[in-house]
């Protein structure tokens, strides 16, 4: 798989972009300056021990304080750690100002249940779940306007949903549902606006088995189909999403030949869809090419409407370039995110502070690649900017950005190690071990993976500056760390743990332990076995490392039969590794 026609899509494709959206710029018109409708926020500084109300709106304190109260409470029982507070507190105050003419108490409500329901997952994204409710919630508002019958339940359904009562609206629609004799259409748009009632109320479940009722009954319903893909693809029903979503890039690549101006957004919304779909499914060049294709469409639009369509560019390039990384294509990945580099640098000019985290994370990721393409005072460079700008964000918000500031200083400590300027590595490596300990105390399982990673990263500098112990100390502090919560998280802490212990068996060996090194070398090996078989391209070449190294002891004890053996599987195993293209 290879990017080269991506380039002409590429070059200068940012710096346009920005000079585009800076031409456009202009006095703002009496729309733009007029205030919007005043929505209480809380804070997302002040999130510990307890949330507070920084806006009122005119609300009443005791109103306000209950509603902290029971968020606090409720960030309590989920053991939300502090970045997640910040984000809880963020999706509230989007919800409040999408939805002012709602009760304050009935929005807070929902935002609530978002808590609630990040306990099915380790890293719920409140910003974007609030985001996809109000759109959701609008679509159904907009059908309750536009798909009207003379059914006497319709007003007691209308009203339950203004007020926001899906407990209500599930059980009137449900009876909607039930009476007899009504048509395919009648039962397909119920059935649809069921399942939007019932993801609202957090019931994705539910809600696909209403939505896929529909679906069969309105096939053409491109409504339809799209909330389908999205409910199949948020389910991680990944093979079922793929023909409907296929489907429906088809259907809109149609109409947008016809009416351009109308469907061409839908179209390259669609392309990009399928892209991030056949990236999950491990199908690299479906996602390039999907993804190159939203890409060029989204060029044309953002050419157009930079404010509108320049961060989807931005979004896209930044999955170019993840893709190209996953696939060992450094030198694409570099080009793509440089340009995605080139345009948030235009973004931060107009939203300084909407887009400045993620200016930080594209520099962090292109620190990543320049060094291992070995250019390292590009990634120098890359690391020095971006640790500038999170050390400014912490000071700011340190609970919402603190996390992103140890992962660049971890990621520096490696290129200054490699570098062998092996003092500022140590820096850098306490620097981020002492901002994860802490992360760790709020949140043990989320951070044990990170706190052992920069443990191991420790133990291989020290071993380096000739400090046997104190490497091998940092190597078993990070197991201890790990012990106990491989259960929770297998795939993650495994894949530490056993890079722990191939550091840890390097040691041992050097220091003649070799009877030591062995059993640490081979438990190694046991679990990068079983992380190759549920995950070859990541693990593979790493499960390769452990036996080289394995082999090695058997060499040197004189043990070459065993040595042999554990030479021809390896080899087995870069056979099977595939061949890019």
């Amino acid at each position: 798989m290879s990017n080269r026609r991506a380039h002409p899509w590429l070059t200068g494709l940012a710096m346009a972009l920005a000079l585009a959206a800076w031409a456009q710029r202009s006095a703002p018109s009496a729309a733009e300056t007029r205030l919007p409708p005043c929505a209480p926020a809380l804070s997302v500084t002040d999130v510990q021990p307890r949330f507070r109300f920084e806006r009122d709106c005119g609300i009443d304190l005791h109103r306000l304080e209950r509603v902290a109260a029971e968020a606090t409470r409720t960030a309590h029982r989920a053991r939300l750690p502090g970045s997640q507070r910040v984000a809880f507190a963020k999706a509230a105050n989007s919800m409040f100002e999408a939805m002012p003419e709602q009760t304050f108490e009935t929005v807070a409500s929902i935002t609530l249940a978002f808590v609630a329901q990040s306990a099915q997952t380790d890293e719920a994204d409140f910003v974007a779940l609030a985001h996809a409710w109000t759109e959701r919630y609008a679509l159904l508002r907009w059908r309750e306007r536009v798909l009207r019958t003379d059914d006497p339940l319709e007003p007691r359904v209308d009203a339950a949903i203004a007020a926001l009562d899906f407990d209500t609206a599930a059980k009137l629609v449900a009876a909607e549902l039930a009476e007899p004799g009504a048509p395919d259409d009648l039962i397909a748009a119920r059935s649809f606006d069921a399942g939007i009632v019932e993801w609202l109320r957090l019931s994705p479940k539910r809600a696909l088995v209403f939505v896929r009722v529909a679906h069969v009954l309105r096939p053409e319903d491109l409504a339809v189909t799209e909330l389908y893909g999205d409910l199949l693809f948020e389910a991680r029903l990944f093979e079922q999403a793929q023909p409907v979503y296929e489907s429906l890039a088809l259907r809109y690549q149609v109409l947008a030949h016809g009416k351009p101006e109308r469907w061409r957004p839908r179209f390259a919304a669609a392309l990009a869809k399928l892209g991030r779909l056949y990236a999950a499914l491990s199908l690299p060049s479906d996602a390039e090419m999907a993804d190159l294709r939203a890409l060029g469409i989204y060029w044309g639009l953002a050419r157009e409407q930079p404010g509108r369509f320049g961060p989807t560019v931005a979004d896209l390039l930044g999955s170019l370039g993840a893709l190209y990384r996953d696939a060992d294509q450094p030198s694409d990945a570099i080009d793509a995110y440089r340009e995605a580099l080139k345009l948030e640098r235009a973004l931060v000019r107009h939203d300084e502070r909407g887009y400045t985290a993620d200016l930080a994370t594209t520099l962090n990721d292109l620190g990543v690649l320049y060094a291992s393409a070995h250019r390292v005072d590009e990634a120098r460079g890359a690391y020095v900017e971006a640790l500038e700008i999170q050390r400014s964000l912490v000071r700011q918000n340190a609970l919402a950005y603190e996390s992103a500031l140890a992962r660049t200083l971890n990621n520096a400590g490696n290129l200054y190690s490699d570098a062998g300027e092996l003092a500022q590595a140590e820096q850098a490596y306490d620097e981020a071990l002492a901002i994860r300990r802490k992360l760790a105390r709020e949140s043990p399982a989320r951070a044990a993976p990170d706190v052992a990673r920069t443990l191991t990263n420790l133990g291989v500098l020290y071993r380096r500056q000739g400090r046997p112990s104190q490497a091998e100390h940092a190597y078993r502090e990070a197991l201890r760390t790990l012990a106990s919560f491989e259960v929770g998280a297998p795939v993650a802490v495994g894949a530490e743990r056993a890079r722990t212990l191939n550091n840890l068996g390097v040691l041992l060996s050097k220091t003649g332990r070799l009877q030591e090194a062995e059993g640490v070398f081979r438990r190694a090996a046991a679990l990068y076995e079983t992380l190759t078989k549920k995950q070859p391209a990541l693990y593979r070449s790493d499960y390769v490392r452990v036996l080289g190294n394995l082999a090695k002891l058997y060499d040197q004890t004189g043990r070459k039969r065993e040595a042999k053996a554990i030479s021809k599987a390896m080899e087995k195993l870069q056979r099977d590794a595939p061949t890019s293209s």
